[in-house]
Order: C-alpha cells, then sequence, then structure tokens
C-alpha cells in the first residue's frame, strides 16, 4: 500500500459503476513517469482506488421530476441533472437529509481507504482526492468537516486534491467572497478547467486564502488535446452553441494533461 486515491463524481446520470477506464488510465501515467525516473514499478494493488458514488441520493427525484413535466431535450435533462443536485445538496433543518447523506457517502470512502491501509500493515498513507463537478464540493465540504471536528483518520494524510470543473467558486456567492476564506488546505491543489466548460471557474482569483490554498490553476485548451485531429474537432465541438458547454463539462476523463499531470504527481511522490 503507497496511496489511496478517491473519486467522487459529479452531476449527470451516474451509475455506481467504478470509473475503472479513467483510473487504468492514471495507473499507467503514474507508472511510465516512475519509469522516466528509473525507479521500480509497483504492484498493481499498491494504489488503492475507491469511488464515491452518491448519485442515488439525488438522480430518482430528478427522473420522476423529468417524468412528471415532460423533460426531453438534452439542455433540459442537463439543467435537471445539474441545478437538481445541486438544489438537493443543501443542508436542511428537517428531513430528508440528502446533504447528510451525501457526505456519509464521503465519510464511508475515507474510512474503506483507512481500513486498507491498516490492512496493508502500515503506518499510514497519503490520500489523493479526484473531484468532478459538484463533486469537487463535496468533497471540500467532506473533507473540511473531517478535518475540523478530528475525525480524519490517523493513518491517512490528505495530500492531493485534483478539482475538474469545479463550482467552488460560485458556492462562494452563498457565504459572500469575503467571508469564503476557509479553503481545505492539502499538500498539493491542482484546478483544472476549460473556458468552454459554464460549471468549471478558476479559485485562486477569489481571494488570498484560496491564492494559497489552491496550487494551481489549469486552463485547458481543448485545441490543445493529445493528437491534432481530435484537438480540431474539441475546438469546433466546443463552439457549438449550448452543446459545447456541455461536452467540455466531461471532457477531463480523456484529456491527457490531466491524466499526466495526476500521474506525475503521484510518481514524484512515491517511497521508493
Amino acid at each position: 500500500m503507497k496511496h489511496c486515491v478517491l473519486f467522487v463524481h459529479g452531476i449527470g446520470e451516474q451509475t455506481p459503476a467504478p470509473p475503472t477506464a479513467f483510473w487504468e488510465r492514471i495507473r499507467r501515467a503514474c507508472e511510465v513517469e516512475l519509469a522516466r525516473q528509473g525507479n521500480p514499478i509497483p504492484r498493481a494493488d499498491a494504489l488503492f482506488f475507491d469511488y464515491v458514488y452518491w448519485a442515488d441520493v439525488t438522480q430518482p427525484d430528478q427522473e420522476d421530476l423529468k417524468r412528471r413535466v415532460g423533460v426531453r431535450t438534452m439542455l433540459r435533462k442537463f439543467l435537471v441533472g445539474y441545478l437538481g443536485d445541486v438544489v438537493a445538496y443543501s443542508k436542511l433543518p428537517y428531513p430528508p437529509d440528502k446533504y447528510g447523506e451525501v457526505q456519509r457517502r464521503f465519510v464511508e470512502s475515507i474510512q474503506r481507504a483507512s481500513r486498507a491501509v491498516e490492512h496493508a500493515g502500515v503506518p499510514w498513507a497519503p490520500v489523493t482526492i479526484i473531484a468532478h463537478s459538484l463533486g469537487t464540493v463535496i468533497a471540500s465540504d467532506g473533507l473540511y468537516d473531517l478535518l475540523k471536528t478530528g475525525a480524519f483518520p490517523a493513518n491517512l494524510r490528505l495530500t492531493n486534491v485534483f478539482t475538474l470543473g469545479s463550482p467552488i467558486a460560485l458556492f462562494g456567492l452563498r457565504y459572500g467572497l469575503a467571508n469564503f476564506t476557509k479553503p481545505i488546505r492539502p499538500k498539493v491543489w491542482v484546478n483544472f478547467f476549460y473556458p468552454q466548460d459554464l460549471g468549471g471557474y478558476p479559485l485562486r482569483a477569489l481571494n488570498d486564502a484560496y491564492a494559497t490554498a489552491v496550487t494551481e490553476d489549469v486552463l485547458l485548451l481543448p485545441s490543445e488535446s493529445a493528437t491534432a485531429l481530435w484537438g480540431v474537432v474539441r475546438m469546433f465541438a466546443a463552439r457549438l452553441p449550448v452543446i459545447g458547454p456541455v461536452l467540455a463539462h466531461f471532457w477531463y476523463f480523456t484529456d491527457p494533461r490531466v491524466i499526466r499531470r495526476i500521474g506525475r504527481t503521484l510518481a514524484e511522490q512515491w517511497d521508493s
């Protein structure tokens, strides 16, 4: 056991099936970087992956709403999924406590990582959080509460946070940006966003606290994808009215710049 990597999904229709293809890309990127450094390739179980699945807390009501009001177009489905998740993820003084249930899913993932470290027989392990869309808010809230209350497991170290298409900046409006000054503070926090992604925003510009907590905001241009052809396709797709911003919100999982950066960071921190 060397490193725990937890993925928190975002908005939209999600399934309980973990994102294994995305995980394998990250694993491979880490192995490539380790090999480049001349370090041995670790065993497959040296990276512990876990999936924070919370969509089943919010999706049933959204599907019911779509049926009742006749939602059929992609844009309306996207809006119901996006706004529906945001509305559902709100603290209420009475049941149903969807906010609490979503956060329980996050805490359970942290606990699974802690048990995996204990089972591996090592004193502690670093933790990397990869979160997308509203999942970045869920992860930020969950980590803040665990660290503030001292409930974060003693055998885990919060090391890296990678946020993909994060709307955390928008949630700062709930408190007022002048008061939004208590971000989580991992060792490394890299925030990726496409300019076409209406859900993704830079974070360092919010205030001094976020400028200190966030290591880097990485602007991703669709034209700079893996191959020239794919870059041209994404460049034109991003310019499509309405559809472009929706597509851009989900490009992070196949963007080689995101995958390489995560893999390189894991490799650079590897205790060989």
